[in-house]
Order: C-alpha cells, then structure tokens, then sequence
C-alpha cells in the first residue's frame, strides 16, 4: 500500500500577507459597504420604475416583476440602511449570521433573484425582456452591478453553516487575485501584538477583527504544582489569515493542495482587533480604498452618484413632502395614501418610519 502524498501547503510570503491584511480591512469596511449601499438603492429604484412603467402600459399580468417583488426590495434595503449606520456607529455584529446579521437580511431579494436568473438559463423560467417587463434592461443592469460589488465584499460575511471552514486560503487563486487588485503605493506591516491572543478552532472568538493560524510550540511536562504555561512566540504561520466574527465558534482553516480543498482544525492568532468607527471616526486609510467591481473597474467613487434619486423617508408626526403612497418600515406589505403635508401617523399604535413608494 503506497503511503498518502504529502501535502505541500502554500504559504503567503510578506509582501503577500500585507496586501492580505489591508484587503480585509478594505472589504469588511464602513466605506465598501457605503459604496454597495448605492449599487442596492440603484436596484431598488429600477424596480419601482419596472412597477410604474408596468401600470402605465398596461402590462402589470405580462410583467415579471411584481409588487411583492418591491415591497421584498425595499425590506432588504431598510435592512441595508440600518446596517450601515450600526457599523458606523462600530457594531460588527451586522456581519454575522443571527438576528444582528443585517447585511444577511438585506441580502435575501438579491439572492431570489440570482437563483432566478440562473433558473432563466436553465430555461426553467422565461427569460425577462423590455417588452413583456418594461423597465427590464435598467432592472437587469442595475441587479448585475449590485451583485458584483457585492460578490467583492460578501466573502466577509458569516456563513449560515458554522461548522463551515473559514472562507479564504492562499492558494494559486488567491495570489493572482492580490497580483491583480490595487493598492497604496506603501502598505503597513502585518502587525505583531506582543501579548498573543489565541484561539483553538471550536472555541468562541472573543473579537471581531484579523485572525491567522499559526503554530504553537506545546508545553514541555506536566505538572500539578506549576502554573499552565502561556505559549510564547514566534508563532510561525500555518494558514491564511481571515475576518473573524466575536461570539461565534472559531471555524477550521482551509486549504489547498493540487486540484482539492480540505480543512482542518488550528489555533488562530489575532492580528488585529476591529474597533473602527466606536470613536465616531472614518480612517484615513479608507479614502485610499479601491474596488474592482462592477465589471472590473478600478473605481473608489461612490455607486451612489449613479442616480440623483434618493429614498425619501419620514418618521411618524413629520409631515410628508410628497403626496402619495407610503408603507411603513416594520411592515410594508401594507400602505396609506397621504397628501403632501399631512403628518404621518403611528403604525398599529407605535411610531415608525415611512417610506415614499409612489405617487
């Protein structure tokens, strides 16, 4: 019986690990998830065109995009919203996968609707055209840009599974994604914390932020009179570093070897804990920030810039300033008529949010 091949794993070397840990900084940040804030509002606005144009035409029983499919649109976006002023305000807890998971919520119509469209090339469903769904090229076009931008960042989310290994190993995909992606001119060092945090996969992480799995040198002896020894470094490398979230348990890391992927369980060490945004301030380092998608453009500007619209909301007792159809955020699968001016009122007795949907 031959013995198993040995597993060469890839390590990344130092240049490597600083572009590593800047594009985990980069794609967990206030300002990526700003920028795909933008690319969400764009979509949702093309739905609601799709739904006016629709009732204009004529054509609301040929039209394949309902207005349970808006309604889905604008849940997903009041998620959206709230997700980003937490993160601003320093809550990381948007970016897991439990009741605080908000970015995960937000992403639920996204995902219908590219499980849909892969059903339309399956020809499981009929493909979405301007003349039976008017508003379709802009629908289209806008969902396309928001699912790439958002493709780039959402590996930082929490999976759903919790036993699933951490998302990122260094491998020949990873190394020609940082050899294509842009960045500073000068990046900072990985840093080195003198007093080590470690944690054994299984175990809970205690802080949201970087994380790399490393060796740990096992105690020499045992015994009943001597304090348990704190590992001391170096702690060589032994994986990729990934963004990890506090309160769950420490997933395995993975890795790569020929044409196959495997896990195991190691001791992860942090690097760097994530504690932007709790003094009120955006780093500096973030106007620097890069992204490559939509349609692999190097671009840094705000997706927002695409429309002039905004969406219009009001709390409960403002007046509105337009006339119209409003739905209240907790629960829009209902709406009131109001006239420009009018106060808005509370919602099932409790004061709410509304949100301008149409004229």
């Amino acid at each position: 019986m031959k013995p198993s091949p040995v597993k060469i794993l890839q390590l990344p070397n130092d240049d490597e690990r600083r572009k590593l840990f800047h594009w985990l900084k980069q794609i967990s940040s206030y300002t990526a998830w700003k920028r795909i804030l933008g690319y969400y509002e764009s979509w949702t606005f093309a739905i609601e065109n799709c739904r006016q144009l629709a009732s204009k035409l004529n054509k609301e029983q040929s039209s394949q995009i309902s207005e349970s499919h808006y309604i889905g649109a604008l849940q997903g976006l009041a998620h959206f919203e709230d997700a980003i002023l937490r993160l601003k305000r320093g809550d990381k807890r948007v970016f897991k996968y439990d009741v605080n998971g908000l970015f995960s919520m937000a992403d639920r119509p996204r995902s219908y609707w590219d499980n849909y469209l892969v059903r339309i090339e399956w020809r499981e469903h009929p493909a979405i055209e301007e003349a039976s769904t008017p508003g379709a090229i802009r629908f289209l076009d806008t969902f396309n840009n928001l699912s790439q931008a958002w493709g780039e960042c959402s590996d930082i989310l929490e999976s759903e599974w919790l036993d699933d290994a951490a998302p990122f190993n260094f491998g020949n995909w990873l190394r020609d994604q940082l050899a294509s992606m842009h960045f500073p001119g000068f990046l900072v060092d990985v840093p080195d914390p003198k007093v080590p945090v470690l944690i054994s996969t299984g175990n809970t992480i205690p802080y949201s932020g970087i994380w790399e799995p490393v060796e740990v040198s096992k105690s020499v002896g045992f015994s009943l009179f001597k304090k348990k020894e704190e590992p001391k470094g170096p702690f060589p490398i032994s994986g990729c570093m990934n963004y990890l979230h506090a309160g769950s348990p420490a997933p395995a890391s993975r890795y790569e070897h020929q044409d196959e992927s495997f896990s195991e369980p190691v001791t992860w060490r942090l690097l760097w804990k994530d504690t932007r945004y709790e003094d009120g301030s955006i780093p500096a380092e973030e106007d620097e920030y890069v992204f490559q998608k939509p349609n692999g453009a190097t671009d840094n500007s705000s997706a927002t810039s695409e429309t002039d619209s905004t969406m219009i909301w009001f709390e409960t007792g403002q007046p509105a300033p337009k006339a119209g159809r409003w739905l209240p955020e907790d629960d829009l699968s209902v709406s009131i008529v109001v006239q420009a001016g009018e106060k808005l009122p509370m919602h099932r007795g409790r004061s709410t949010r509304w949100v301008f949907a149409s004229d």
